[in-house]
């Protein structure tokens, strides 16, 4: 027992040792070749299923199925959810859908561009790649997305979304004018904000499925130029960039001229480049040879080429802007890093930068649940939401608890709505920005292999997250419900505002019909095992 116990650990060590080497022979033409297989699925999708029109026939057919799990036995029922594998969805956690009824939504089509209301109506399986390359052209893109083209319009609108542009409207939530959805009766609701279903409206966000099947909504779009901006700031000096931060997102002043675009990446405690973004043509000579085609293949990690700017000093370009908008795909923002080591060497992306990035799906597709424990054992995936009242503190709370960078830092407002009117609480009375009816909080992203795992020291997972989840709580903050949650029901009632959701779950027939939104987001393995028995085996 005593040798087989000892062979593990060296074993596992010698993959971490030479995981660049592994993935680079195994997972990456595997990932190529399993994403070129989804990626002619999709093509043959688009191209001989798409049909827009037949949008209600196929929700009709939905509904047929919910009816029809209405009609057994209330003690034969099952919850219901999606049929959408586990391994499609960017959570880093595995919902037991194998407990659930499984309703296919094969629901992938745009479906209307209104340019007067200025709103674009898709199905929720219509991929950020896919709207993106679908508005861009026409002069549009979405007021809020994300960076991985992955990611869809229905799970970023039930999840949490947001953007480098949310400093100016909010979370993603903020940007829907209207959800169409089947409640658990098999009836279709159209939620608005001022309508008789508002309070579905108001709960639906940060849901996870867990209130009806979205078939259908409506999102703000912006009009864009073709290029964007990007003027790079080096900063030295935490209080430095935080303040301006703080100041460039308008959070102490609501009349603040504000960028269009506005992040900031964290290199160590003392040391940021703060970018800031505005729409633009470019048509002088002279000026085009300052756009920079960041998306290509051999190209530096878009991180990578923002550190350097820590040496070269404050500088612009111009960037095609649907490439800013995907500028984080290729390295994941910085994830791939701790896979390759040397996957941003001018050599590797020459030669193998066109297989980046190795696909969330097929990431998770081959995950087993010995993976699992070890990468939520020895990585941190969390994006956290804090007002901008306590950047300083939780960026030293973040290098205490998990000692890595960079760290990602995007200011986003978040507005007074009034009492229960979704699981978001209103700011609280000092974390509002001065006479306006919202606070600037901002997403802080850490993402990584923590800084004791990388020195082979001890590192409590259960303890790190639980740590930092408190902080969360007595700050105002919330968890982004797509990572692992350590929170006991209790905890997690304590961060997020029930009070909707639970009259909505009751009035529109989401009791027994899906999960409850914490059974939903929690880890699908008991964290606080895995977390002991990490400690232990780094003590024996």
């Amino acid at each position: 027992m005593g040798d087989s116990s000892v062979f593990r650990k060296r074993f596992i060590r010698w993959l971490e040792d030479n995981r660049g080497f592994i993935i680079l022979v195994f997972c990456l033409p595997a990932s190529f070749l399993f994403d070129t297989c989804l990626q002619l699925r999709n093509w043959f999708r688009r191209t001989f299923l798409s049909a827009p029109e037949k949008h209600d026939e196929r929700v009709r057919d939905i509904q047929r199925r919910i009816r029809r799990w209405n009609d057994q036995p209330k003690d034969k029922r099952k919850p219901m959810c999606t049929s959408r594998p586990n391994w499609l969805s960017l959570s880093t956690t595995f919902f037991q859908k194998d407990q659930c009824e499984k309703i296919p939504v094969d629901l992938y089509n745009i479906l209307d561009l209104d340019e007067e209301r200025q709103v674009v109506r898709v199905e929720p399986m219509v991929s950020v790649g896919d709207i993106t390359r679908y508005l861009i052209p026409r002069g549009y893109t979405l007021a809020v997305t994300l960076e991985i083209a992955d990611a869809t319009c229905g799970g970023l609108g039930l999840g949490v979304g947001m953007t480098t542009y949310s400093h100016r409207v909010g979370f993603y939530q903020e940007a829907v004018e209207s959800w169409d959805v089947l409640l658990g009766d098999g009836s279709l609701v159209h939620a608005t904000k001022d309508n008789e279903h508002s309070d579905l409206y108001h709960a639906l966000p940060w849901s996870h499925g867990s209130l009806g099947l979205l078939v259908a909504m409506e999102l703000k779009i912006i009009p864009v130029k073709p290029y964007l901006k990007l003027t790079y700031i080096p900063v030295h000096g935490e209080k430095a960039y935080c303040d301006m931060m703080r100041d460039l997102s308008g959070a102490l002043d609501k009349t603040a001229k504000l960028p269009d675009y506005l992040e900031a990446t964290v290199f160590s405690k003392e040391e940021a480049v703060v970018m800031v973004g505005n729409f633009t043509d470019v048509t002088d000579p002279k000026e085009k040879a300052k756009i920079n085609h960041l998306a290509s293949w051999y190209k530096p990690w878009f991180y990578k080429h923002v550190e350097t700017f820590l040496q070269k000093g404050e500088d612009y370009e111009y960037i095609p802007l649907r490439e800013y908008l995907l500028r984080h795909n290729r390295a994941i923002f910085w994830v791939v890093e701790s896979m390759i080591p040397f996957g941003n060497n001018p050599l590797f992306r020459l030669l193998f930068g066109w297989l980046l990035p190795p696909k969330p799906a097929f990431l998770k597709f081959t995950t087993t649940p010995g993976v699992r424990a070890m990468t939520f054992a020895k990585q941190v995936f969390q994006d956290i939401v804090l007002p901008m009242t306590v950047l300083e503190k939780s960026v030293d709370r973040a290098e205490e608890l998990f000692d890595t960078y960079p760290i990602l830092i995007y200011p986003c407002r978040i507005y007074d709505h009034g009492p229960a009117m979704g699981q978001l609480r209103p700011p609280r009375q000092d974390q509002m920005c001065p006479g306006a009816n919202y606070g600037m909080f901002y997403d802080l992203g850490v993402y990584g292999v923590p800084g004791p795992v990388k020195r082979r020291e001890r590192y409590d997972p259960v303890h790190a997250m639980r740590s930092m989840e408190k902080f969360i709580r007595e700050a105002g903050g919330y968890s982004f419900l797509y990572a692992d949650i350590f929170m006991t029901r209790e905890e997690f009632e304590e961060m997020f505002d029930l009070t909707l959701y639970e009259k909505v779950r009751k009035k529109y027939h989401a009791e027994g019909a899906f999960p409850h939104l914490y059974d939903k987001v929690k880890p699908e393995v008991d964290v606080f095992a895995i977390g002991k028995q990490c400690a232990e085996e780094f003590e024996k």
